[in-house]
C-alpha cells in the first residue's frame, strides 16, 4: 500500500525536475544566443543547467532525451553529406590516420602524466584519460580497484572544458569557408528522419557501439548520399538539439558538491590541457597537408563528446559531416582497442 504513493511521488519529482531542466536550458540558451556567444544556444544551456546542478536544484534528464539528442545529431551530420561523399572520404584518409595516432597518444601520455604528477592511482589515471565511451569506462571502473567518482568527475570536467573552449577557438579562427545551404526540403527531410530512426534501431538491435548515433548517421547519410538534398535543417530543430545537448552536459553534475569539483578542477584542467596539446601537435601538420582548417580538425580529433563536437562544427560553419565521420571512426577504434589497452594498463590489485 505504501509502494504506490512512493512511486507516484518519485514520478512527480522526476517530471518536475525534467520541466525545470528544460526551462532552465531554454532560458540559458536564449540568453547565450542574445549575448552573441559562439554556439550560444549550446553554451547558454550548459551554463544554466550546470549552475543549477551545482546549486543543488533537483534537475532530471531522462535517458529518452539522450537517445533523442543522439538521433537528432545523427540526422544533422548525415544531412550535411553529399553524393560526392565517397570521393571526399578518400581525401580524409590522412586525417583518419592522424586521428588514430592522436587517440593512442592521448590515452598513453595523459594517463601516465596523471599517474606521475597528480597522485591518482594507475587505474584511475588510465580510465580518467581514456578518450571516449564514458558509459563503458564507468562500468569498467566499478569492476576494478579504482576511484569511480574521481573518474566520473575528471571525465566530465574535461568534456566541459573542451565544449566551452572549442566554440570560441573555432569561431575565432574561421576563414570564411562557411557552408551556405538552401531552404529546407521537407520531403527529403522526412525520408532522412525515417532512415535515421531505422538505422538507430538496427544498430541497437545488434548491440553496436554508440548505436543511436552510429545508426542515425548511417541511415541519414544513405539518404543524403543518394541525392536527396535536405538543404538547411529547420532552425527550430537545430535550436532544440543545442538546448537538449547543453542540458545533457550540465545535468551530469547533478548531485555533485562544489567542493568536490573545486578539488578535482586542477587535475581535470591539467588533463584537458594535455589532451588539447597532444591533439594540436598532430592536427596542425595534418591540416596543412590536406588543406583542412586547423580548428575543424581539432573538432574532429576532440576526445569525447562526439555529438557535441559535430554540433559545434555545425554552429560555427565547419563541415559537420567531416567532424561527425571522424568521431564515428574514433568511437569504433576506441571500442575495438579498449580490451587490449585494458589488459595492458589496468591492475587487479
Amino acid at each position: 500500500m505504501i509502494i504506490q504513493p512512493l512511486r507516484d511521488t518519485r514520478l512527480h519529482a522526476n517530471f518536475s525536475g525534467t520541466i525545470l531542466t528544460l526551462a532552465l536550458a531554454s532560458l540559458g540558451g536564449l540568453v547565450g544566443h542574445l549575448l552573441g556567444l559562439p554556439a550560444g544556444w549550446l553554451l547558454g544551456s550548459i551554463a544554466a543547467t550546470l549552475t543549477a546542478s551545482i546549486a543543488g536544484l533537483r534537475l532530471n534528464y531522462p535517458s529518452e532525451f539522450q537517445s533523442l539528442v543522439l538521433l537528432l545529431v545523427g540526422i544533422s551530420i548525415g544531412s550535411s553529406l553529399s553524393p560526392n561523399f565517397f570521393s571526399e572520404a578518400v581525401s580524409w584518409l590522412p586525417s583518419l590516420a592522424g586521428l588514430l595516432v592522436v587517440m593512442l597518444i592521448i590515452t598513453l601520455t595523459v594517463s601516465h602524466a596523471l599517474f606521475r604528477l597528480t597522485g591518482l592511482s594507475g587505474n584511475t589515471s588510465f580510465l580518467s584519460a581514456f578518450p571516449g565511451h564514458m558509459v563503458l569506462v564507468l562500468q569498467t571502473a566499478s569492476q576494478y580497484p579504482c576511484n569511480v567518482p574521481q573518474v566520473t568527475m575528471v571525465q566530465s570536467i574535461r568534456l566541459l572544458f573542451l565544449v566551452v573552449l572549442f566554440p570560441t577557438l573555432a569561431q575565432g579562427a574561421m576563414d570564411g569557408r562557411i557552408n551556405q545551404m538552401q531552404e529546407t526540403h521537407y520531403s527529403a527531410l522526412t525520408l532522412l528522419v525515417l532512415a535515421a530512426g531505422l538505422g538507430a534501431a538496427l544498430c541497437k538491435r545488434y548491440k553496436l557501439p554508440a548505436a543511436a548515433l552510429l545508426g542515425s548517421i548511417l541511415g541519414a547519410s544513405l539518404i543524403s548520399i543518394s541525392g536527396f538534398e535536405v538543404g538547411k535543417l529547420p532552425t527550430g530543430l537545430e535550436t532544440a538539439v543545442f538546448v537538449l545537448t547543453g542540458a545533457m552536459i550540465g545535468t551530469r553534475f547533478t548531485g555533485n558538491h562544489l567542493g568536490r569539483m573545486v578539488k578535482l578542477l586542477p587535475v581535470s584542467c591539467f588533463s584537458a590541457a594535455l589532451t588539447l596539446l597532444a591533439t594540436s601537435v598532430i592536427a596542425l601538420p595534418v591540416s596543412v597537408a590536406i588543406n583542412v582548417p586547423f580548428t575543424q580538425l581539432l573538432l574532429a580529433y576532440a576526445p569525447g563528446g562526439a555529438e557535441v563536437m559535430a554540433l559545434i562544427a555545425l554552429a560555427v560553419g565547419h563541415d559537420a559531416g567531416f567532424v561527425g565521420f571522424h568521431h564515428l571512426a574514433r568511437l569504433m577504434f576506441m571500442a575495438i582497442s579498449f580490451p587490449i589497452l585494458l589488459r595492458l594498463m589496468i591492475s587487479n590489485e
